[in-house]
């Protein structure tokens, strides 16, 4: 962000304060001026709390500007792999998270405090979702200029039954606002801080000396002030227009622009929907091959034939499917190669564009034909040209296309009953097919466990693996070995949730979404004599499955062109150990937790870094476990990522028991920082951001939840029911979708959406009878919980939503 240059001499702040005093009258009346708390905003010297739309001061393709991210003259300084900095990613984005918490910092004397229970009073913290200038959809304020608020749409409520909740920060230091239900993605809303904010002595917190000066009716002095002053007026202006805030009691405002969520993968819809026309349309190939069955799939994690008998009635296969791939293959084995690999736009930014059609006179030249160029601007209806503008191509609301970078042969598993085996006969029209979507670390196969619940109610199922899972790792060096593949036992879950590119993660994420409706459009293209129905798709997701579902499910079923809706069509969905939040869930996952906040610890490179490497090297040597191939070396970033997870457990544990408390905060604030980041950048990703869509589209969803609480039966410990964050979690996300929650059969007329709590089982339990010790709980517990989990999700999908059928109350929670 280019400074804002907000210095005033201070005797221009003196002017007119009247003369004739002399020194000595001055010293003879004055009193003591007990110092007084302020709110931190200092544009001028980068001092200003986020999320703050100033960020997106002198934009000049839409995307948020952070220091050290433009050269003097605005422009992208950094190579896009720089973007992998967690901080960084954010300038990639088209505004800030939906979801996360934050912080408006303030200024507290030393030896005073702020009121607490001020801190939570509705009328201290209040927000307004507003309409801002340059808005070509709202007729009012389309001719307004951009970053000046034009309207208010509505008030949020501040409370634990509302929209949001305000109190104190750990610190002591700042207020931290909590939304409650996230906010609309692509609006803007004002947070506005009043005097009903008090210092624990009752005095009121005031504006900092800079928001002071700006709000004066009086103009300041250069452009760049006058136009800051024009922004935090017109601020005031929209939330005291309904005249429920008055102008005197604002001590502080800040807008904020959520980021856009889903037009990147709508317009990929899109583009596969055109592509039907010129054949080039994802298909399903499904040749003739030798009979086989699950049974023999399953052989070589179950030797014992006696186990598997029952899967001899359902028909494996093999197919594969062509799918586009929008993030690039990294040049090296190293990790570090993927830091930009993330999405690219095909176009230049429409901002970029507008801003060059206004520099020359406003004609652009028209297109050449055979060129990006000619292809943006008929993809766009001419909103979008390539003019080599736009170096880093970030993908936003204003630059929606992505790039293909290559082509992937995806392996297809494709399930059938055996009718004569079963005793079922297969429908004339086919059978109806569930698409499975395996979870993180596995692979499509760990999806077979399934397959026979299903197959005896007469379902096909078809599965392919995540990008850089199973079959689908990459290999750099072609040595025949993956160099990147999540997939247990073949390389790292960094491979797709890459901590450190988290614009790589976020399209990982989009990718698998984008990579199911590839696979749901092209069902319908497969050979007809294999006997799927491609008329009657349902979808079954577990884990990671689960987590990309809701934004895959939306796009399928939100409404493109009557002739092409069907082709994409989705008829209902079960989800099992999903959940929301994706930073927080992981930070706080008993599972992945340790190894995301070590991680984070050992890539802050700061003191604390410092202390905890020395930690590894003197105590956690002796108590963490190498694998086998790693040469113990402290001095080894591959060493200490292999071992991080153990050692910062052991770290914790050593800081709590001698009472650093120092230590334990610096830690938190550097994990709290990185969450704020990694959820932002992953924001588009997340499922939370698409619940609302999934229940406009009205698909019936049913969701399973692990909650735990018999025989030490543990919630689950890898996506948790829920975290210290309210939106994060399996409980949050089933809420936002509008899921019921029940522990009882269900009968209806109409098709209904229903989330079950179990009190057994564990993540996997949708998948496999198995007993997970972690989990705590009993092996008989959690069979019981996956035989229930696979019976209420044939009654469910087989009834369109019209029926849940709950037999087991053992293993259910009230």
């Amino acid at each position: 962000m280019k400074k804002m240059l907000l210095s005033l001499a201070v005797s221009s702040v003196l002017v007119g304060c009247g003369g004739g005093e002399t020194l000595e009258d001055v010293k003879k009346d004055s009193t003591p001026v007990l110092p007084l708390a302020s709110v931190k905003f200092d544009p001028s010297n980068s001092v200003i709390s986020v999320p703050n739309d100033l960020l997106l001061n002198g934009t000049k393709d839409g995307t948020l500007n952070f220091p050290g991210e433009l050269d003097e003259n605005g422009n992208a300084a950094l190579a896009r792999a720089n973007y992998a900095s967690p901080s960084l990613s954010l300038g990639a984005l088209d505004g800030w998270s939906t979801q996360m918490p934050y912080v408006i910092n303030l200024d507290v004397p030393s030896g005073y405090a702020i009121s607490e229970q001020s801190a939570s009073d509705p009328t201290a913290v209040r927000i307004f979702e507003v309409v801002m200038g340059a808005d070509q959809s709202d007729e009012q304020c389309k001719q307004v200029p951009a970053g000046i608020a034009c309207r208010v749409v509505g008030e949020l409520t501040n409370g634990l039954t509302g929209d949001f909740v305000s109190a104190l920060n750990g610190s002591k230091n700042g207020i931290a606002i909590q939304p409650l239900k996230p906010f609309k993605a692509g609006k803007t809303y004002i947070t506005v801080l009043t005097d009903s904010l008090k210092m624990s002595d009752g005095r009121a917190v005031q504006s900092s000396s800079t928001y002071t000066l700006l709000r004066q009716e009086a103009p300041l002095v250069t452009d760049t002030q006058l136009a800051l002053q024009a922004v935090i007026k017109s601020y005031e202006n929209a939330v005291t227009s309904e005249g429920a805030l008055s102008k005197e009691n604002i001590i502080y405002t800040a807008a904020a622009t959520m980021q856009s969520v889903g037009q990147v993968v709508g317009t990929i819809k899109k583009l596969m929907a055109g592509s039907l026309a010129t054949g080039s349309n994802p298909k399903l190939v499904l040749p003739e091959q030798p009979m086989m069955t699950v049974s023999d799939a399953l052989a070589a994690v179950i030797p014992d034939p006696a186990t598997r008998a029952p899967f001899q009635a359902v028909q494996y296969m093999r197919g594969s499917i062509q799918l586009p791939m929008y993030s690039s293959k990294p040049a090296t084995k190293e990790i570090s190669s993927a830091a930009d690999t993330y999405w690219r736009a095909q176009c230049d930014s429409a901002v970029m564009v507008q801003g060059y059609k206004a520099a020359i006179g406003g004609t652009l030249p028209a297109p050449q034909a055979d060129t990006n160029d000619a292809a943006c601007a008929a993809m766009s209806g001419g909103v979008l040209r390539d003019f080599g503008l736009d170096s880093t191509r970030f993908l936003t609301k204003y630059n929606t296309i992505p790039q293909v970078q290559w082509l992937a042969n995806v392996p297809v598993q494709v399930t059938k009953p055996i009718p004569q085996l079963l005793g079922i006969e297969m429908p004339a029209t086919g059978w109806p097919v569930v698409i499975l979507q395996h979870g993180i670390t596995t692979t499509k196969e760990a999806m077979l466990g399934l397959t026979l619940a299903l197959s005896s109610q007469g379902f096909a199922t078809v599965a392919i693996d995540h990008p850089m899972h199973g079959e689908r790792g990459l290999d750099i060096d072609g040595d025949g070995i993956d160099d990147f593949n999540a997939t247990d036992g073949k390389g790292s879950v960094l491979s797709y949730m890459n901590l450190t590119s988290l614009l790589a993660a976020r399209d990982n994420l989009r990718q698998s979404s984008v990579d199911l409706l590839g696979l749901r459009l092209g069902l319908n293209f497969v050979n007809p004599a294999m006997g799927l129905n491609p008329t009657q798709v349902s979808f079954v997701g577990h884990s990671l499955g689960s987590v990309v579902a809701p934004s895959f499910i939306a796009h399928a079923n939100l409404p493109l062109d009557p002739q092409v809706d069907p082709l994409f069509k989705v008829q209902s969905a079960a989800l099992a150990s999903g959940g929301s939040g994706i930073a927080s869930f992981l930070a706080e996952s008993e599972e992945f937790g340790p190894f995301v906040q070590g991680s984070v610890l050992l890539a802050a490179n700061n003191l604390a870094t410092k202390a905890f490497v020395t930690f590894i090297a003197t105590d956690a040597a002796s108590q963490c476990s190498v694998p086998d191939g790693i040469e113990v070396n402290p001095q080894n970033p591959v060493y200490l990522s292999a071992v991080a997870p153990c050692a910062f457990t052991h770290y914790v544990a050593h800081l709590s028991s001698t009472g650093d408390t120092q230590s334990l905060a610096e830690i938190k604030g550097i994990i709290q920082q990185f969450v704020f980041a990694a959820q932002t950048a992953l924001d588009s990703g997340d499922p939370l951001n698409y619940a609302s869509l999934v229940q406009a589209v009205q698909t019936p969803i049913y969701m399973s939840v692990v909650t735990g609480g018999v025989d030490g039966n543990k919630a689950d410990t890898v996506i948790a029911p829920t975290t210290t964050n309210p939106l994060s979690g399996s409980t949050p996300l089933a809420r936002m979708m509008g899921l019921q929650t029940v522990s009882e059969t269900q009968t209806s007329q109409t098709p209904m959406s229903y989330v079950v709590n179990f009190s057994q089982g564990n993540h996997g339990s949708v998948v496999t009878t198995s007993f997970r010790e972690n989990a705590g709980g009993t092996a008989q517990g959690h069979a019981m919980a996956a035989v229930e989990m696979q019976t209420q999700i044939v009654s469910f999908l087989k009834s369109q939503g019209l029926y849940l059928q709950i037999t087991n109350p053992a293993v259910i929670a009230n």
